[in-house]
């Protein structure tokens, strides 16, 4: 243990949300015959063999220690044998796309097993007709979005790099540093959640339980709401946001019946903070904003105009960051104090809907010669009550993901939910580009 690596503030803030598993991840579908798992073997070891990251193991402090810190104990290789496997590594079997959803639903309901680097890259050999997968999942603490992208991303053929990456962040960011050049990058710390707000409803007597749903997004309607903002349009984040809102308000009904009303509904984004220097850093660098959300407003068009006024009046370097200053005290008072952060930071009315969007790095992307179709993205599940959103956009194919810890059922009435409310926010221009009707 005293020959370990210390872990980062975040990633120990991470690794003391009791009661989730913490599993993040990503599923690249392909369309094609799947390759054999030692050929995956092979490729892993050629391309990720030589990042420290991937050879370390988590330990965790004894129940009797538990005011000491985790510590990553570093590993001079790892096992591709036990770290890539065919599936699964408890003997899953899938043979069509329902399984395939199954499987997702399992993995980031259940923490990885600890003795090993926590990481799995699973080869699903039948994900739906004439279409096999990729599936990555890792600890939080260990990996963070973006670098399931990197790491995806250089397991595969082709691509043309990330260009003038975008994403899903805040455009106010790039805005402040183009203005401030000399402005000193935020350190790579969440903004814990300090005041609550409302709560999502959820019925006593019911108990929740980790649940995913995915669903393929109309890529028109994306960039038909996108066209609805003047100026610049709306961003993937923007248009993520209002129709996440929308999409709450539809399932569970008039908004200031929810707990803790009239007070605001809380939701989170992450935003990248590598800058170009570091764009290939594994880890954990990003900040969390969060945003009162626009729930009370009962028209898409207002709700998509407030999103864009919410995103670019929060970001990680307007003025001071107060939770950053909170963050960085806990972690002086020692790993006991972000541990009960963390546990503030899991209540109900903190923070209980995230929500993610990213571009897949533009060109044509491949597994020895077999096409990437999309990615799926995988958030991690929060504490009871809370709900994830996530949206990716893989050359024009977009794949929505909603992760909750609520009732059963209850995502993919949240997901078939999301795609009327982009609908509604698209309606506008595709009447206005179908002309006058008689």
């Amino acid at each position: 243990m005293r020959d370990g690596i210390a872990l980062s503030p975040v990633d120990e803030l991470l690794c003391a949300m009791r009661g989730v598993p913490e599993t993040i991840g990503a599923a690249a579908l392909f369309v094609g015959e799947p390759p054999r798992v030692d050929e995956v073997r092979d490729r892993v070891v050629e391309r990720w063999g030589g990042l420290p990251r991937l050879c370390r193991v988590l330990a965790r402090p004894k129940e009797s220690a538990w005011p000491r810190p985790h510590r990553w104990l570093p590993l001079e290789r790892f096992d591709p044998g036990r770290q890539v496997v065919p599936t699964g590594d408890a003997g899953e079997h899938t043979s069509g796309e329902a399984e395939f959803a199954d499987l997702l639903d399992r993995l980031v309901a259940h923490p990885l097993p600890d003795g090993l680097p926590p990481w799995r890259l699973r080869l699903v050999r039948r994900a739906g007709e004439g279409r096999f997968a990729l599936v990555l999942t890792a600890h939080h603490a260990l990996l963070d979005g973006r670098s399931l992208e990197l790491l995806l991303s250089r397991l595969l053929d082709g691509g043309l790099g990330r260009g003038g990456r975008t994403g899903g962040g805040v455009r106010a960011v790039r805005a402040l540093r183009a203005a401030h050049p000399d402005h000193a990058r935020p350190s790579a710390r969440p903004r814990v959640p300090l005041g609550s707000g409302r709560a999502l409803p959820l019925p006593e007597g019911a108990p929740p339980r980790p649940e995913l749903a995915w669903t393929e997004v109309d890529a028109d309607a994306v960039r038909a709401a996108r066209r609805a903002l003047p100026g610049l349009g709306a961003t993937l984040n923007e248009v993520l946001l209002a129709a996440a809102t929308g999409a709450l308000r539809a399932v569970h009904g008039a908004p200031e019946r929810w707990p803790g009303a009239p007070r605001p509904l809380y939701g989170v984004f992450p935003v990248d903070l590598r800058a170009p220097e570091d764009e290939g850093t594994l880890g954990n660098v990003v900040s969390v904003v969060r945003v009162p959300l626009p729930v009370d407003s009962g028209d898409p068009a207002e709700r998509l105009a407030a999103c864009r006024g919410l995103l670019a009046d929060h970001g990680p370097l307007r003025g001071a960051d107060p939770t950053a200053r909170v963050v960085d005290a806990a972690a002086r008072l020692g790993p006991w104090a972000l541990r009960l952060l963390a546990a503030r930071a899991g209540a109900p009315g903190q923070a209980p809907v995230a929500c993610m969007a990213f571009r897949w790095p533009r060109g044509s992307w491949a597994l020895g010669g077999r096409p990437l179709e999309r990615v799926i993205p995988l958030p991690p599940v929060q504490a009871p009550g809370t709900v994830g959103f996530a949206l990716t956009d893989c050359a024009g194919t977009y794949t929505l993901s909603v992760v909750g810890h609520t009732l059963p059922g209850r995502v993919r009435s949240l997901a078939d939910a999301f795609g009327r409310e982009l609908a509604a926010h698209a309606r506008p221009v595709r009447e206005a580009l179908s002309g006058p009707t008689r």
